[in-house]
């Protein structure tokens, strides 16, 4: 293992760039498949004569075992490691989604979600998240970027290759190819590219050189140790909690009903398509921009980006029966949406550091799942009540000066805290009677 570290070292080459090429390509894999769930309503409903709602609460109930399972994960990875997790998760989703081509009643589809929630955390951000925390100290923001941005482009990639292979040949056969592709993917990846830390190969995290780093480098990185319990005590948990669950409310809500919105307002088909389309592109760079912002231009523009995303998106929707609008709203939405990645593993190291961080993101995990589970069927009850979305764009854009508000607070808080820390350490040392100059 030392001389592995030895020659990347001599060699200038830094193993963690492998390791987020990998992650990249676990969540593309891995997420492409969740996000393929639109593809195959109407092909298994009209096979075996389920109704949508029926077969679409196979999702919901994917959603909600994952919910309350994912503070399991938190202890799991402390206790195994992420490669042990990832494989047995890997193996379970891939099978799973096999089993998923040999159901025949609603209850086969009902069981199988309910063990794929189980294993869905297994394979997804917060495990990647806790995986670039090892092997970034600097770039991390960056790093995590690029590692997320695989959850967009698999689902580009996906959507359209699991819609053709169900055109050529039925949607069993497409269960089956994407379980097996899966297998082929994930366990050679995660087996032979993903280590648990530099140190299993002889080198330590990746580190800026100091004329690089810089003072102000160096203030982006966390003041704060916390456990769990200690975070929970802090304001700033609470505001960031509370963020976060509003913005994985809007990003599920507006992935499930972006199409038939703008469909319900008059646009053709095609035009709804590459509206989605950009949508989706977004999605996948939006993540690389925002690791990029906050690695250059801290915690405040980062949030800034995210904030004013968030309050552009319903404007531009309600704005939208104006030919331009359509556009400005995919491209809002889509870095929007990128609100729920990058900077939740950003943040939580942030503002309370590592020494609880696979527990605090398994917290904040399971609280971004029942913002997602709870907002979708309220935004469609919303239309139902209304004969419009219009009630819930002006829904979502109040939730996003909250949104707003809590994540410029918590910044706020947290420099203020940071700032004082720093005075009282001062103080406690110059009047430290083992210090000359405080006597």
């Amino acid at each position: 293992m030392q001389q592995m570290g030895d020659f990347m070292e001599r060699y200038k080459f830094f193993y963690g760039w492998k390791i987020v090429a990998a992650s990249a390509i676990i969540l593309a894999v891995s997420l492409g498949m969740y996000k393929t769930t639109s593809v195959f309503i109407k092909p298994v409903c009209e096979s075996l004569g389920f109704g949508r709602s029926e077969f679409t609460l196979h999702r919901t109930i994917i959603t909600l075992t994952n919910a309350f399972i994912v503070p399991v994960y938190g202890m799991a990875i402390k206790r195994f490691g992420v490669k042990k997790v990832l494989l047995i998760g890997a193996s379970m989703l891939s099978l799973v989604t096999i089993g998923y081509s040999f159901a025949n009643h609603l209850w086969h589809f009902y069981v199988l979600a309910f063990i794929y929630g189980i294993f869905y955390s297994a394979a997804h951000f917060m495990i990647i998240g806790i995986l670039i925390n090892c092997w970034f100290k600097d770039k991390r923001e960056f790093a995590t970027g690029l590692a997320y941005s695989g959850s967009g482009l698999g689902g580009a990639i996906m959507i359209p290759v699991v819609s053709r292979a169900i055109e050529l040949v039925n949607w069993r056969f497409a269960y089956r190819f994407m379980g097996v592709l899966a297998l082929a993917a994930l366990i050679p990846i995660t087996l032979f590219f993903v280590k648990d830390k530099p140190e299993d190969v002889g080198l330590k995290p990746y580190t800026l050189p100091r004329e690089e780093t810089g003072e102000e480098k160096q203030t982006k990185r966390s003041a704060f140790n916390m456990s769990l319990h200690e975070s929970f005590q802090t304001s700033r948990f609470w505001l960031l909690s509370t963020a976060f669950f509003l913005i994985s409310a809007f990003a599920a809500a507006t992935n499930t009903h972006s199409t038939p919105y703008l469909s319900d307002i008059g646009y053709p088909t095609a035009m709804v398509s590459a509206v989605i389309s950009v949508f989706m592109v977004f999605l996948t760079i939006g993540k690389i921009i925002l690791g990029a912002v906050y690695d250059r231009f801290g915690t405040m523009a980062g949030n800034a980006l995210v904030a004013i995303s968030s309050l552009i998106f319903p404007v531009a929707a309600l704005l939208s029966h104006l030919p331009v609008f359509p556009w400005i709203y995919a491209v809002s939405v889509g870095l929007a949406n990128c609100g729920l990645s990058v900077p939740l593993s950003l943040l939580i190291t942030r503002h309370f550091g590592f020494k609880d961080y696979p527990m605090i993101f398994s917290i904040f995990t399971m609280i971004t799942a029942l913002g997602a589970s709870i907002s979708v069927p309220l935004m469609g009850a919303a239309y139902d009540y209304s004969g419009s979305y219009r009630p819930a764009w002006i829904a979502l854009f109040v939730l996003s000066v909250i949104i707003s508000v809590c994540l410029a607070a918590s910044e706020v808080i947290y420099r203020r805290e940071v700032r004082d820390s720093l005075v009282s350490s001062k103080h406690n040392f110059s009047t430290s009677p083992s210090n000359p100059a405080g006597k």
